[in-house]
């Protein structure tokens, strides 16, 4: 999918700024919503006389049993379909029990096809699977086996101690195929999330959503976005595999000079990232660290770095520690460094790089520029770099070259503010052809500083 980067970066700016989030918070609260009165967790009926009790075929099923109960049964004639017939009022604590679904209306008006018209704040409840859907008023349909709501519906969906919130503009409910389609203004919110579609349904079997027609994912420092998402209510897990492309921002701790001081600040600064994959997964668990996973084809761009792979794991509030196990590139222009290894711990946010599986460092004079030119190349087993104080450690088989010189070792401190490097373990350092050995290696600014044991070789 071809996708213009700062477009992109100025719609989820715009999306911040507007504090979505926020706003829902003012408007909707998870523990404020519901107005209706208590769920009863059991079917009772106090009066059995108010009962009436059906077992019959519908179209999709063999003898479904339904209850009808409520505080005043009443039989009224009235004329249906070109001749008079029955219809039953259900009025006060109105009750229907549809199998294993339990609808709770003040008054349920029940046709002579056995259908219903609900009037009145109706709450409709699976105890089983955690379902509790709300509105003003609805329809019910035994014969099709479905439940219709329009007026303010929203669904509370329970999974253990979480729960999440549904609402759109009409809410279907099949009770024979187990799934609930929301139709339209989708929105549902988390604890620290919102997820907005324009179409979704809910499989009860998977525990799964389908979020249909570009949805967006909404999170603090996070925007998610595809052609269609899975979303698995039990793992609290998004899924995508249609083009996905997830947005992330994390504050970075800039140091900056102060004008006309020798002294200096430190100043926080957003920085967006740009994800793109063929695979992304996605856990919006709470009060736990964030967790993504991202596979095929991984671009993450931001407007200083790219990064390319085939597997990451993505970790923390903003996704700012990036792992990989497999082979990654990474090309940074702020500090004009380009790195490849086959294992990778990045923390953006603290500013850490861990690398290991035959890494390889270059650093550039610029490396936006065409003709840029190398000032230095490091290989090890394992390095360490931390961009803050500017320090890069390297680890086993040490390979360091810097304009003319080579060096060797088994263990290297290189300090670029200070502009100091220490080879320690048999270090070698190579200019020409004049090899110098000894115990340690500690080249200053100005002059090199060799101890113990030194010998030179002259090829």
């Amino acid at each position: 999918m071809k996708i213009s980067f700062f477009n992109y970066c100025k719609i989820f700016i715009l999306l911040i700024n507007i504090s979505c989030l926020s706003s829902f918070n003012k408007n909707i609260s998870l523990n404020t919503i519901e107005s209706y009165p208590s769920l009863e967790e059991n079917i009772s009926f106090p009066e059995q006389q108010n009962m009436i009790k059906k077992i019959e075929d519908t179209k999709k099923r063999k003898q479904v049993v339904t209850y009808y109960y409520a505080n005043e049964l009443i039989r009224k004639r009235i004329p249906w379909k070109g001749k008079e017939d029955y219809e039953i009022i259900l009025r006060g604590n109105a009750i229907i029990v549809h199998e294993k679904t339990k609808i709770q209306a003040p008054v349920i008006y029940i046709d002579p096809d056995n259908n219903g018209m609900i009037k009145g704040k109706i709450i409709v409840s699976e105890k089983e699977q955690g379902i509790y859907l709300y509105a003003d008023g609805g329809e019910y349909n035994r014969n099709e086996e479905y439940i219709r709501i329009k007026n303010n519906p929203y669904m509370r969906l329970k999974n253990n101690q979480d729960s999440i919130l549904i609402a759109t503009k009409e809410i279907y409910r099949d009770m024979a195929e187990k799934k609930i389609i929301f139709k339209e203004y989708v929105k549902m919110y988390g604890n620290d999330w919102v997820l907005f579609a324009d179409e979704s349904i809910y499989y009860d079997d998977k525990k799964q959503f389908i979020l249909k027609y570009n949805p967006v994912l909404l999170g603090k420092d996070l925007y998610l976005t595809a052609r269609t998402m899975l979303y698995n209510s039990k793992e609290q897990k998004i899924q995508i595999d249609q083009n996905p492309v997830i947005f992330t921002s994390f504050t970075e701790t800039l140091e900056k000079n102060k004008e006309n001081q020798n002294s200096s600040k430190k100043e926080k600064q957003k920085e967006i990232m740009y994800i793109t994959a063929d695979i992304i997964e996605y856990y919006l668990k709470t009060n736990k660290e964030n967790k993504g996973i991202i596979q095929g084809n991984v671009i993450m761009q931001s407007k200083t770095k790219k990064m390319k792979g085939e597997e990451f794991v993505l970790l923390g509030k903003s996704l700012e520690k990036i792992i990989s196990n497999k082979k990654v590139t990474l090309e940074d222009k702020k500090e004009n460094f380009y790195l490849e290894a086959n294992y990778m711990e990045y923390d953006i946010k603290n500013k850490m790089l861990y690398l290991k599986n035959h890494p390889r460092l270059i650093t550039y004079d610029d490396i936006t520029k065409e003709n840029r030119k190398i000032e230095q190349e490091l290989t090890a087993n394992i390095i360490e770099r931390d961009f803050d104080k500017e320090i890069t450690k390297a680890k086993g088989n040490v390979y360091f070259k810097r304009n003319n010189e080579i060096a060797y070792a088994e263990y290297a401190i290189i300090d670029e503010k200070k502009e100091e490097m220490e080879l320690l373990g048999n270090p070698i350092l190579k200019r020409g052809d004049t090899e110098i050995h000894c115990k340690k290696i500690h080249i200053l600014k100005d002059k090199i500083e060799f101890e113990k044991e030194l010998e030179t070789k002259i090829y």
